[in-house]
């Protein structure tokens, strides 16, 4: 019988340059619940104190096992190998190895990776510890997808080294021809033999299938970079130098594809290279949506595209406006959110957390704060609950936490303030939406019983004091045009809750005078200055043609707004429709009506200098425009005499001039909400408005009918949870 020292004695002794897998944790990271990084303690791995506890000049004591026993696991790796008598030093070797190609392959090296979030290139210390006997599983399994992680690891390491050598070859060729056949469309199966020995920009899809070739797509990157990047700089500076297209081309065909398809969007000669591009988007999109592998790049992709839209990406464009661009942008941001979290940007919320080196953190917490300000924004813009309900960028991130964005050289833009300026002013937006609009039943219960008035001024100060600390900001010309029409926008949004609340209580008085409610609205607000909230109506009003004079004098149409982001086209569309609504309930004197419509005059014409063409979005939004501010006889006759015709309609209303200073009929409603650009469209056309889009049962064409809106329209039903858009 040996003695338990001599059992010990005589098991093989592991190699000194062997890094031992650590399973213990000290006590401070195990309470953080958060690696313990023993491994990298200079030449006593495996021993306190930690980095963190290093870092954070703390004590490092290090905490028992809570293991319930050792687990051996038998290598069936040698039943399958051919030679009779293995070397173990030759075997040790190749377990310990860095270099090996098992030891870099990851431990899940099939889809998904749903908890376990691990860099491009993992350290070498992690995949020896999946190499480790002693036991795969470092902690309990969480949920179901835990424990399927770690049985996929073994089994895929296992699985491969059970293969012999060169069916492993040749299974991994047949893979890569398989993926890359799937991957070429018809027509370019051809250009496949020279993939093989093609690389870099000679590689990426669109030039190998001869659609582009190198000089177009530098050509096109270096527009986007002077014209787009500033607004939303998101692509590493480095891949705007000619040398690393190679490198852009191979490592991050998301991004690149998206440059490129924005950067083309307003090529009216050249129409067919948007096209190839898009296509190409449309795919790598749809590979996204299906669960294929992306990384951070992927995400950047998708809010480039929610700012911008490129039309090649939408199956059909209407000659007039109808808020296509918000329904898009509102599923772009979304798959970039699930994205995201999928690959664990929202754990750069937390400057603990490190994922890797400095540059790869800096880039991933850039990612993820543009995550939030667009899934903000977006919700804002359309009237809808946010999609990220996790941790947020708000946990203090200063310009400092974005290096990538900080000036270069002496004399640069410094985007990280203007991108500090955007956060703090995008909480106020969430904030404002959360509690004023949050929904249809809780906004109307605010309205009727008035304490919103309270929400109301303390978000004004809020508003104010940002303007305080960001208005005396350096920054260009376009740059400063983003924060003042941002803010603008935000006194709006704000303001114009008391607008619709002043509404609400003057539909909910008894009236015994055999008044209409269009003509009871127009009495209640024919004497603004006399009304509970009528600082809040006057601001609102202010708010929305502070907005549009900035939009059409100080924002150069064809050098600056025609690059800018589309939020900032809708947000002047937006406004243009409220100051429409506001004036359909009589608050505005003639002169003020007067200066009113010529500044949403300006504004079309703004808008249609700033287009490239008669499908761009300036000059598809300015006819809507000129439809919605056209007089009720010109476009009433356009109606009865093609009544199923709304392309013609249009063009015979925007054609015929009138001198006529009536306007279209409308009820006390408007029958559309100001954030519901479809329903603008619908009731400039004369469609018959959806009852799911405003959650009516029906609406009546007052065209075809001669029945009054006012008397179609029914004010308990609107009083009624309906959706999460105000009427309004």
């Amino acid at each position: 019988m040996e003695s338990p020292s001599q059992v010990a004695a005589s098991q093989p002794q592991r190699p000194d340059h062997v890094v031992k897998r650590v399973s213990r944790a000290c006590l401070h990271c195990r309470q953080r619940k958060s690696r313990c990084d023993l491994d990298t303690n200079g030449s006593n791995p495996g021993k306190p104190p930690c980095q963190r506890c290093v870092r954070e000049h703390r004590e490092c004591i290090l905490g028992g096992s809570n293991r319930g026993g050792r687990r051996i696991r038998k290598n069936k790796i040698k039943n399958f190998t051919p030679t009779t008598n293995p070397s173990p030093s030759k075997d040790s070797e190749e377990t310990a190895s860095p270099n090996s190609s098992e030891a870099r392959r990851p431990p899940s090296a099939s889809y998904p990776g749903p908890v376990v979030f691990l860099p491009p290139n993992p350290p070498a210390t992690s995949s020896v510890a999946v190499e480790d006997d002693e036991g795969s599983i470092d902690s309990v399994p969480r949920n179901p997808s835990d424990a399927w992680q770690c049985l996929t690891g073994i089994a895929t390491q296992d699985t491969a080294s059970a293969v012999p050598e060169g069916r492993a070859e040749r299974l991994r060729s047949e893979s890569g021809t398989f993926s890359t056949y799937n991957g070429l469309r018809t027509g370019v199966i051809s250009d496949f033999n020279a993939s093989n020995t093609a690389s870099g920009i000679r590689a990426y899809r669109l030039v190998q299938s001869r659609s582009l070739d190198p000089a177009t797509v530098w050509q096109l990157v270096t527009r986007y970079a002077e014209n787009f990047h500033p607004f939303l700089p998101l692509v590493p500076r480095k891949y705007f130098e000619c040398s690393a297209l190679d490198d852009f081309a191979t490592n991050e065909k998301h991004l690149l594809t998206a440059v490129l398809t924005i950067a083309s969007k307003d090529l009216v000669d050249r129409p067919e290279i948007h096209e190839y591009c898009s296509k190409y988007m449309h795919e790598l999109i749809s590979g996204i949506a299906a669960g294929a592998d992306c990384d951070v790049e992927a995400v950047e992709a998708l809010l480039l595209l929610a700012e911008w839209e490129p039309q090649g990406l939408r199956p059909r464009i209407e000659r007039v406006g109808r808020g296509e661009e918000d329904r898009a942008a509102w599923m772009h941001v979304g798959l970039a959110l699930r994205s995201g979290y999928f690959i664990g940007l929202d754990r750069t919320s937390f400057r603990g957390d490190p994922y890797g080196d400095q540059a790869t953190e800096a880039r991933r917490r850039l990612a993820w704060a543009s995550c939030y300000v667009s899934d903000r924004l977006i919700s804002v813009r359309i009237g809808r609950a946010f999609w990220s309900r996790g941790p947020g960028p708000m946990t203090g991130l200063v310009s400092q936490d974005f290096p990538s964005l900080q000036p270069a050289k002496e004399g640069d833009e410094d985007y990280s303030k203007i991108f500090q300026a955007m956060l703090d002013l995008t909480q106020l937006y969430g904030n404002v939406h959360e509690v004023l609009y949050s929904g249809m039943r809780t906004s109307n219960q605010m309205m009727l019983m008035g304490d919103y008035v309270k929400y109301v001024d303390d978000f004004r100060l809020a508003i104010l004091r940002w303007k305080s600390l960001w208005g005396p900001l350096e920054c260009s010309p376009p740059m400063r045009a983003t924060l003042d029409l941002s803010y603008e926008y935000l006194r709006l949004y704000t303001t114009a809750f008391a607008f619709q609340a002043a509404i609400s209580q003057s539909l909910v008085k008894p009236k015994n005078d055999g008044r209409s409610h269009r003509e009871q609205l127009r009495s209640t607000f024919k004497n603004v200055a006399s009304m509970q909230d009528s600082r809040f109506i006057y601001e609102s009003v202010d708010a929305a043609k502070a907005y549009l004079t900035i939009l059409v004098d100080s924002v150069d149409p064809e050098r600056y707004l025609h690059f800018m982001p589309l939020r900032f086209y809708l947000y002047g569309i937006y406004s243009a429709v409220f100051l429409y609504k506001a004036r359909s309930f009589g608050m505005m004197v003639p002169s003020e009506e007067a200066k009113v419509q010529g500044l949403v005059a300006r504004t079309t014409e703004v808008l249609r200098q700033a287009s490239a063409g008669h499908d761009d979005i300036g000059s598809r939004y300015s006819r809507l425009l000129e439809l919605l501010w056209k007089t009720k006889t010109s476009t009433a006759n356009a109606t009865a005499e093609t009544p199923r015709s709304n392309d013609f309609a249009m063009q015979t209303a925007l054609s015929n001039p009138v001198t006529d200073n009536t306007y279209m009929d409308f009820s006390p409603a408007n029958d559309f909400s100001w954030l519901d650009l479809e329903a603008v469209g619908d009731y400039v056309s004369g469609d018959q408005i959806s009852g799911g889009l405003l959650g009516l049962d029906a609406f009546q064409d007052p065209y075809q009918s001669g029945q009054d809106r006012s008397q179609v329209w029914q004010p308990s039903t609107w009083l009624g949870d309906m959706s999460s858009n105000l009427l309004f």
